[in-house]
Formats: C-alpha cells, structure tokens, sequence
C-alpha cells in the first residue's frame, strides 16, 4: 500500500461518548483521537473504567442508553467496499458491514452462545444471514473454522453447556472470521480464562491475523496480554489516550506516569509484593 489512506483500516476523530444520567453527564471517552493500521494488532490498555469498552461499543454501534456518542467520526474502510463512518451510517448498511466487514469478539464467551443450539446451527446463522451463497461446502467451512482455532470436528454436534470456557471462547473467534472481515475488535478475549487457556487463544488470536490477514484490535487491561500479542498500544486513562506507540518502544521507555504504572502493575517472578 502506497499511502497513509490505503494503510488506515479505520480513523477516530474527536470521538466522545458521554452517560447521560439525572446527576448531570459522565464523559467516557473524551475527544479521542487514534488510527488502526490495517494488518495490524492494535492493543487498547487502561484499568476498568478508562473507557475501552465503551470505546468499543460505540464504534459497534451498540452502545444503549444512557450511553451516547456525542462528538466525534470513524472511518472505516474495508478492502473492495468505500468508505464509511461507522458512527453516521444508517440501519442497512450497518448490517451489510457486520461479520463480512467487521466483526466483535464480546467479553464473556460463557453468555455470547445461544445455549439451546448446537455449534453448527450458530455458525450457520452467522454465514447464511450475511452471506446466503455460501450455502453450498458450509459443513466443509464449518469444519475448517473450527480446525483453524484448534478444535475438533466433534465440536460442531455439541452444545455449548459442553465446552470449556477456553473451547466457547475459540468459537467465537471462528464465527468472527468465518466471513473473513476486514477489522476484528476483540473485548477482553482472555477475561475468567486460567493463565495456560490465556495463552492458546493469545496464540489462535495471532493465527488468525496470519492466516486470514485480519486486523485485530484488542482491548485489555492486562499489560502482559499486550507484550505477548500486539503489534502497537494504545494506552486510555480517564476516558483520553495518553500515549500510543510501538509495543515494545512503551514497554521499554513509556512516556506517561500512569503507563509506568500499569508495566509495573505485570507480576514478575521474584519481585516481592510491596
């Protein structure tokens, strides 16, 4: 790609989100300015409450009441597809662009499954609601969606009371990719998962942005989660980015206190508790 348009997968522009509530309003997201390199993964870090979910659901377009964008563009700008502000573009063509486009990977993998449908029926929802000629080899797709994220055919009969935290979480990210879109956000992918079911969906995650040539944007407030996956971090502190930069270049000089504290915040074999 030869230019910064053509490298930008999507632009924030001064975007606020505010709570609107009877005791006056909160501003969660305050002015927020940050591009998404395509091919990239892009961490979003900060503690619970910086505003990165709410980031990330307003550029969904699913944030609910209280909650309101009130500043504020994204554009978005997928491969073969024009250009299109994700915070101003109407009912229909959000859909068109949700899965095939853009896709969101939720917290909370126990909850994201419908418990009364077997794996394959909610791929199948995914894919023919979106895409309805990929009915003919669906099972075949199927299959090698769930292959690509380490699980066995097995899994498509099975209902989700059946999986493991980690095995529903690996799904999710199959039905994500199924459609093969452009930008993937992922909400605390790791959240209730033991530290060795962390790392194999730290590693399905990294496969599938080399496999499928995804862009992967992840929000976390685990620092390690950071150092382990993303390409670039981008760190929000009260609702503003504070500091944006090359994984390894913020890990090794961070230019902002509350970045310092959060690297330090990582456990570190051998380091006594103060």
């Amino acid at each position: 790609m030869s230019d910064t348009v053509n490298d930008t997968v999507l632009e924030i522009k001064g975007l606020q989100v505010k709570y609107l509530t009877t005791r006056g309003d909160v501003t969660a997201v305050d002015g927020l300015d940050l591009e998404v390199r395509r091919g990239e993964i892009l961490g979003i870090a900060g503690e619970s409450g910086s505003g990165k979910s709410t980031l990330a659901v307003a550029l969904l377009r699913l944030l609910k009441p209280p909650g309101k964008v009130t500043a504020g563009s994204a554009m978005f700008r997928p491969e073969g597809r024009s250009p299109v502000d994700l915070l101003k573009v109407d009912g229909e063509e959000l859909r068109v662009l949700r899965w095939s486009a853009l896709s969101y990977l939720p917290q909370g993998s126990m909850s994201s499954l419908n418990p009364v449908m077997r794996i394959e029926d909610q791929f199948r929802d995914v894919i023919l609601e979106h895409a309805p000629a990929r009915k003919a080899g669906l099972s075949e797709l199927i299959q090698r969606l769930l292959a690509q994220v380490g699980l066995e055919p097995r899994v498509a009969r099975m209902y989700p009371h059946e999986l493991s935290g980690g095995m529903k979480q690996r799904v999710l990210m199959a039905i994500c990719v199924a459609l093969e879109p452009d930008l993937v956000i992922a909400d605390e992918p790791t959240t209730a998962l033991d530290v060795t079911i962390q790392r194999v969906i730290l590693q399905s995650l990294a496969d599938l942005r080399r496999d499928f040539g995804v862009t992967l944007v992840v929000i976390s407030h685990d620092m390690g989660v950071h150092a382990q996956l993303v390409d670039r971090v981008a760190v929000m502190y009260e609702g503003k980015l504070v500091e944006v930069g090359d994984v390894r270049q913020v890990f090794k000089d961070p230019r902002h206190e509350y970045t310092q504290q959060l690297i330090e915040s990582i456990p570190q074999v051998g380091r006594r508790a103060s």
